[in-house]
């Protein structure tokens, strides 16, 4: 007889896709996962998974295996389901999950009206939570999340890129503190002109992001200098510094919209920007997906008018 335990360590690993995988969304260590695994195979004189190059697949009979397994804990899901009071079975949740290296209030200004527009309409939670990019995908293949919003392309087999947009970067400043230092700018204002004549210095994010390492290029290729005043990971510090006049930043358009649209930001640099800071809507594998994911989708699609 079988360890229900090691059976479940097996569906899990079957369906995320590899022990390494596996072994951090179960949050015990790979060998001790490898280990279950041995177990289970030796309790019932079956091997349920091969090696194919570096690739972790299921036996013939690791596929029926993992059939009889799924239903088994499907029907255990719906039994929990069974279980939750009528208030607790309403507070089904579409959760979306962003990278870490995405600006935060940026996402609010993207669901909001996604938010208010079905409303009356689902009777879902919309949950929002920020976790670096493994963490979020492996949530995507167990189904913990719906939608995925990240600015790095994600190569996996068993989660597909619903949409990508080029979000223009633009060096932002202060109104109030370009008013306040007589400093003023045109469509024509270049970037080497205008770093010479403004005194402070850059407002820019950690070495940990990829906005950073785009903007060191931008640097190097365009040979421009100026010295660093502040840096964070945190992005909507990054904006929150440049909106109150710490300095002068590179952002992308869409995270500081509101700002620029109430004249709190001044913006320098072509309409197309500097460069364009990409930005990818993830999520796993569907036939169809729901009226949700749809307009959450379009609604990002529009990031584009900004190009």
């Amino acid at each position: 007889m079988f360890n229900f335990n090691h059976l479940y360590y097996f569906y899990v690993t079957a369906k995320i896709g590899g022990v390494s995988n596996a072994a951090k969304y179960l949050r015990i260590s790979q060998p001790s996962l490898s280990s279950q695994l041995k177990i289970l195979e030796s309790n019932i004189e079956v091997k349920l998974f091969e090696k194919k190059g570096r690739v972790l697949q299921l036996t013939p009979d690791g596929e029926k295996a993992f059939v009889y397994a799924k239903r088994m804990f499907d029907i255990a899901g719906e039994f929990a389901e069974s279980l939750k009071s009528p208030g607790e079975k309403m507070t089904e949740r579409f959760h979306v999950g962003v990278s870490e290296q995405v600006e935060r209030p940026f996402i609010a200004d993207l669901l909001s009206p996604v938010i208010r527009d079905n409303r009356g309409k689902t009777s879902k939670i919309m949950s929002i939570t920020s976790a670096p990019d493994e963490d979020i995908v492996q949530m995507l293949r167990t189904k913990e999340a719906d939608l995925m919003l990240t600015n790095k392309p994600i190569y996996a087999d068993d989660v597909v890129e619903l949409a990508s947009v080029g979000a223009p970067v633009n060096l932002m400043v202060s109104t109030q503190l370009l008013k306040s230092l007589k400093i003023r700018v045109s469509r024509n204002t270049s970037i080497q002109e205008f770093l010479s004549a403004f005194p402070g210095g850059l407002v820019i994010p950690t070495y940990k992001m990829k906005l950073r390492h785009e903007t060191d290029l931008f640097f190097e290729t365009s040979k421009v200098r100026k010295k660093i005043s502040f840096e964070s990971d945190i992005l909507s510090v990054v904006g929150r510094a440049i909106v109150d006049g710490a300095g002068c930043g590179f952002l992308p358009l869409p995270y500081l919209l509101e700002e620029i649209k109430l004249g709190l930001v001044t913006v320098i640099g072509p309409k197309s920007g500097y460069w364009k800071h990409s930005l990818y809507m993830i999520s796993h594998k569907e036939d169809d997906y729901d009226d949700l994911t749809k307009d959450i989708v379009k609604r990002f699609k529009q990031l584009d008018k900004w190009s």
